[in-house]
């Protein structure tokens, strides 16, 4: 026969079963979570500290404009057959702060911009031509000129009062390309032959970016920045934030960014998972709330039975020895007598 139950094992038994099996099965689903997340996504595990050391430093800045500091300015431009400018045209010298090109329409006035966009490595389209032979000055009375050169002069200045600069000594130097009829073109530097990539070191060691170039500023591009839409519909496409985040260099910081995103979608994911196991326990262990309080109501009331039973069988025995001891006394008694 199976041993017995009492009382208390069976209300003992009614109060914990419940709890312990559904403490177990929270316990299971927690510990088959992470192996699910683990099959869904392969999460940067990265420490906080190593993902921002990973990024990039920032940029250093194009131009610093300290005052008193000598900065770049353009002396004057050399156009040789370049666009309508037939032969050898100098358009100079300029003002150290501000030039102004003025003059009726068609006169050239635009060429003076695209001849910088020409040197600093713009590409034909950016110029209004299609290829490079296109910028080669053609007309009736300048035929089957096979090449055109523009270079424009630089020197360092140091800002007086006014209208007045101190040249820095030694600090002139000018950049050119020539463009021919094979629609190539070639790079000097002050005369020496070089690459766009040794022309951008140079000028960008002295404030100029070519990557950006955002020191020229052409017509349409001031509304097409107005126009612009705050935020590209793709990865590919440029809106207001990407505009921006390439200028000042903070396109370094995206992926981070969306790593420590991830990770905080992620960690909410599991915060609301456990918040729904919780609630599930506690609506379990409200379900429970009134077989405990029977329970312990059973369990109060017994030991109360106990502690009644234990003062009652004291008294029994304390008469049962009071009774032993008057025996004995008068056992000795009648021993005396006879």
């Amino acid at each position: 026969m199976p041993p017995r139950k009492t009382k208390t094992a069976v209300a003992r038994e009614a109060t914990e079963s419940p709890m312990d099996e559904s403490v177990s099965v929270a316990q299971a689903g927690q510990a088959e979570a992470p192996t699910q997340e683990s099959h869904n996504e392969v999460v940067d595990n990265r420490s906080l500290e190593e993902i921002l050391s990973s990024i990039p430093p920032p940029p250093p800045p194009a131009m610093t404009n300290e005052a008193g500091a000598p900065r770049l300015m353009i002396t004057h431009i050399v156009n040789q057959n370049f666009k309508s400018y037939a032969g050898e045209r100098i358009l100079g010298p300029f003002h150290k702060r501000f030039s102004c090109i003025i003059g009726p329409n068609g006169s050239g006035k635009s060429n003076v911009i695209d001849s910088m966009l020409f040197v600093f490595g713009y590409r034909a389209q950016k110029i209004r031509s299609k290829k490079l032979s296109v910028l080669i000055h053609n007309s009736d009375e300048h035929k089957d000129v096979q090449s055109c050169t523009v270079e424009v002069h630089f020197q360092k200045i140091t800002d007086k009062e006014g209208d007045d600069f101190e040249v820095i000594p030694n600090s002139n130097f000018y950049v050119s390309r020539t463009a021919y009829k094979d629609n190539s073109s070639v790079y000097h530097i002050s005369g020496k032959k070089a690459t766009f990539k040794d022309v951008g070191l140079l000028l960008r060691s002295h404030g100029i970016d070519l990557d950006h170039n955002r020191f020229l500023i052409l017509q349409g591009e001031v509304e097409q920045i107005a126009m612009m839409k705050p935020k590209g519909q793709t990865e590919h496409d440029e809106g207001m934030l990407e505009y921006l985040e390439d200028i000042i260099g903070s396109q370094r910081l995206k992926e981070p960014i969306q790593i420590l995103c991830r990770r905080v979608e992620l960690l909410n994911e599991q915060r609301g998972e456990k918040l729904n196991r919780v609630k599930m326990v506690e609506k379990e262990k409200d379900a429970l709330e009134g077989e405990k309080n029977k329970a312990i109501e059973f369990l109060t009331v017994e030991n109360e039975t106990f502690k009644k039973k234990n003062q009652l069988c004291q008294y029994y025995i304390h008469d049962l020895q009071k009774r032993s001891r008057d025996m004995e006394a008068q056992k000795e008694k009648i021993q005396e007598d006879t």
